[in-house]
C-alpha cells in the first residue's frame, strides 16, 4: 500500500465510523508497514474510542440501575450491549445510551425519576424518544430514552405488526454480560429485528453505513444460535421486510465474513427475488457513509409508488414531529409549523451546504430503485 492508499483506508474509516474495528482488523496482518502519520491517527482514535466507551458503560448502567431501583422494566437497546460482542469491547463507536421503557405509565414515571436526578430534558428529539444530558465527571452523556423500539413506520400493515410484536411481549429480558455488568436486553428475536428496523429508520432518510452492517454481522455470529428462525421470519413477513433482511444479510456473507451457518434462517426467503439488490445497496452503503453523509444531496428516499408532492410532504412531517415534539400534538398549529419547518430547512442546507433542492430530489428518485427492488413493505 502506497500513502494514497492508506489515505483512502483513513477516509473510508472516517466517513463510516469504523477506525477502531479497521485498527483491530490491521493488527491481523503484523507484516504490513503501516506509516506513522496512519498508525497515529488509528492510535488517537482508539484511545478516544475506548475513553468514550467507558464512560458510557457507567453512564448506561448507572441508567438501568436507576430504573430497576424504581421497579421500572427497560431494556438497553443497541450500544454497550452490541460492544460487548465485538473483539474488544471498546473498538465500536458509542455515541449515546438507548434505553427502552416498553409501558407508557412506566415511561413517565421514568421521566419524572430523571429529571429529579439532575437528568436535563433535551428539545428536538424524535416522536419515539425522549432525549435528555447527564454530567458524568467531565463529560456530558446523552440518554435516548425509548417508548417504542424505532420510529413510526409510513406502511399501516408493518407499523400495526410492529405494534403488535413489541406491544404484546412479555418483560421477560435476556441478559448480556458487558465487562462483567449484566445489562436487560431484547429477547434474542426481537433484539435481531430491532436492529433491522434500526437500519430501516436510516435507509429512508439518509442512508447508514459500514458500522450497522458490522453491527449485524457480529450479531448474528455471537447471538444466532438463539433466535428461532420461525419467530424471525414471521415478523419478516408480517411487516414485508423479507427483501430488506435478505439484501443485507448477503452483504454481510459477501463483503464483511459473516459465515451462513449463523442465519440459517436466510434459507427461508427466495433471494433470486432480490439478487440485484445486493450490489445496489452495497453501493449506496459505501459512498454514503455514516447516516449519508458522504453525499451532500441525502436526505430522504421517495416511498414506493409516490409522488415527489406525497414524498416531500411526507419527509416535511416527518421533520416537524422530529423539531416540535410537543407542539405536533395540536393538529390545528401543523400548517404553522410545517412553514418554520421549511424554513429551518432551507436555512440549515445553506449554512451545512448541502445539496441544491433539484439535487435531493434527484437522489430520492435515485435511492427509490432500491426499495422497489427489495420489495419494502411489498
Amino acid at each position: 500500500m502506497n500513502q494514497e492508499d492508506w489515505e483512502e483506508l483513513w477516509h473510508y474509516a472516517d466517513l463510516h465510523q469504523i477506525w477502531g474495528i479497521v485498527g483491530e482488523g490491521l493488527r491481523h496482518f503484523p507484516d504490513i508497514k503501516i506509516p506513522e502519520n496512519a498508525a497515529e491517527r488509528f492510535r488517537q482514535a482508539e484511545e478516544n474510542l475506548a475513553y468514550q466507551y467507558y464512560y458510557m458503560l457507567s453512564f448506561t448502567t448507572y441508567v438501568t440501575d436507576l430504573l430497576a431501583a424504581e421497579s421500572i422494566p427497560c431494556y438497553v437497546l443497541k450500544g454497550i450491549a452490541l460492544n460487548a460482542m465485538y473483539p474488544r469491547e471498546e473498538m465500536r463507536k458509542l455515541a449515546d445510551a438507548d434505553v427502552y421503557v416498553p409501558d407508557r405509565k412506566d415511561f413517565e414515571r421514568a421521566d419524572r425519576i430523571l429529571r429529579q436526578r439532575g437528568f436535563m430534558y433535551e428539545r428536538g428529539f424524535a416522536d419515539f424518544h425522549s432525549g435528555y444530558t447527564k454530567q458524568i465527571g467531565e463529560r456530558s452523556c446523552l440518554l435516548e430514552l425509548h417508548w417504542r423500539p424505532c420510529e413510526e413506520i409510513s406502511d399501516r400493515d408493518a407499523e400495526r405488526a410492529v405494534t403488535e410484536i413489541y406491544g404484546g411481549l412479555p418483560y421477560a429480558p435476556d441478559t448480556c454480560r458487558v465487562s462483567g455488568v449484566m445489562v436487560p436486553v431484547l429477547p434474542p428475536a426481537e433484539f435481531a429485528f430491532q436492529l433491522l428496523l434500526h437500519m430501516l429508520q436510516h435507509f429512508v432518510h439518509e442512508g447508514f453505513g459500514l458500522r450497522l452492517l458490522c453491527d449485524w454481522s457480529v450479531f448474528w455470529k455471537e447471538k444466532g444460535s438463539g433466535v428461532p428462525a420461525e419467530k424471525f421470519l414471521s415478523y419478516l413477513h408480517r411487516t414485508g421486510l423479507e427483501g430488506f433482511a435478505w439484501t443485507v444479510t448477503q452483504i454481510c456473507i459477501d463483503h464483511m465474513g459473516l459465515d451462513k451457518s449463523y442465519v440459517e434462517w436466510l434459507g427461508g426467503i427466495d433471494g433470486r427475488t432480490y439478487r440485484e439488490s445486493t450490489d445496489m445497496l452495497y453501493t449506496d452503503i459505501i459512498y454514503g457513509g455514516e447516516f449519508g453523509k458522504g453525499e451532500k444531496s441525502r436526505m430522504m428516499i421517495f416511498q414506493n409508488g409516490s409522488s415527489v408532492l406525497v414524498s416531500c410532504v411526507r419527509a416535511v412531517h416527518h421533520a416537524m414531529k422530529f423539531r416540535f415534539p410537543r407542539a405536533c400534538r395540536w393538529i390545528p398549529a401543523w400548517p404553522f409549523l410545517w412553514g418554520m419547518t421549511i424554513a429551518v430547512f432551507l436555512k440549515n442546507n445553506r449554512r451545512l451546504d448541502r445539496g441544491e433542492t433539484g439535487e435531493i430530489i434527484k437522489s430520492a428518485k435515485k435511492r427509490e430503485k432500491l426499495l422497489k427492488q427489495m420489495k419494502i413493505f411489498g
